[in-house]
């Protein structure tokens, strides 16, 4: 299919060139034609693309983890506790000390220009 008769089908996901389009269909046939189906109004099609990956990716983790306990079952062990090994040692975002830190000196600095501004005048 040509990229014009794929516009025409409604099936080339929006912002996307001619150039994404053949070489996304070279790689997975029919993956534009998914990502133009769930793609909202304005939303850039990568983005949907990345949603529709992460989407698949989980699916397949949560179906590795299903196969691997019904081994561990069979084998007559417990069931792997999924919850013992996420979110291990991972803390995203500032603590609250260094909130009040970066806080502090960004008044600091901010105080800093304000007072050499008023110094040169």
């Amino acid at each position: 299919m040509s990229y014009e008769n794929a516009i025409d089908a409604g099936i080339v996901p929006e912002g996307m060139t001619r150039e994404q389009w053949y070489a996304l269909n070279t790689v997975a046939p029919n993956a534009t034609q998914v990502v133009a189906q769930n793609q909202t109004p304005g939303e850039p099609w990568f983005e949907t693309a990345q949603k529709i990956l992460t989407g698949l990716v989980m699916t397949n983790q949560q179906r590795e983890l299903m196969q691997l306990n019904i081994e561990r079952a069979r084998q007559g062990l417990p069931p792997i506790d999924i919850n013992r090994y996420t979110g291990v040692g991972v803390n995203v975002g500032l603590s609250q000390g260094t909130q009040q830190l970066v806080l502090y000196l960004a008044l600091g600095a901010g105080a800093l220009i304000l007072l050499n501004s008023l110094m040169k005048r």
